[in-house]
C-alpha cells in the first residue's frame, strides 16, 4: 500500500502541471460573497454582496442575488442607495466596481425615490469626478418619487 500513494502522486503531477499552462480553473461558486470599498479617506464607500459568486476574470464577476449598496462617504456612513438585482455582472476597474449591469429586473432604492425595470446598467463615478454616478434602465422603467414637485406641469 505504500507504494500506490507515491506512484499515484507522480502520474497526477504531470497532468496538473499540464492543466496549470493551459490555464484550467475550477468554477466553484462563491457563497455569501461581500465586496467592501473604501475611500481614500477610510470612509465606507460601496458594499456588493451577493448569494453566490462566479469569477470571470480579475475584471468580472458574476452574482446570483446581488445587492449592491453606495454609502455618502462620510463619518457616520450614511447610506446613499441601494441596488437589488437577481443577477448581476460586476466590472472592476483598478481594484474598485466601476459598473454593474444586469439583463434581468432592478430595483433602486433611495431617500426620495424608487425605481425599478430591465435590462439595466449602473455606472459608479469615484466621489470628485466630473462623471456622475448613473442608471441607465431601458426596458420597464417603472419610478416613484416621494418628493414634493412643484410647478411640474407649468
Amino acid at each position: 500500500m505504500k507504494r500506490v500513494f507515491p506512484l499515484f502522486f507522480v502520474l497526477l503531477c504531470p497532468l496538473l502541471a499540464e492543466d496549470a499552462k493551459r490555464g484550467v480553473t475550477i468554477d466553484a461558486p462563491i457563497t455569501n460573497f461581500r465586496l467592501t470599498e473604501l475611500s481614500n479617506e477610510g470612509f465606507r464607500s460601496s458594499l456588493v454582496r451577493g448569494s453566490e459568486a462566479h469569477y470571470i476574470n480579475d475584471n468580472q464577476i458574476d452574482l446570483v442575488g446581488m445587492q449592491y449598496t453606495t454609502f455618502l462617504e462620510n463619518e457616520a456612513g450614511d447610506l446613499d442607495a441601494t441596488l437589488l438585482a437577481p443577477t448581476a455582472t460586476v466590472f472592476i476597474l483598478n481594484g474598485k466596481v466601476n459598473k454593474v449591469r444586469g439583463n434581468e429586473s432592478v430595483r433602486l432604492i433611495r431617500k426620495n425615490i424608487e425605481v425599478t425595470g430591465e435590462l439595466w446598467t449602473y455606472e459608479h463615478a469615484e466621489k470628485n469626478s466630473s462623471t456622475p454616478k448613473k442608471l441607465v434602465i431601458e426596458k420597464n422603467v417603472h419610478a416613484i418619487f416621494r418628493i414634493e414637485m412643484k410647478d411640474i406641469l407649468k
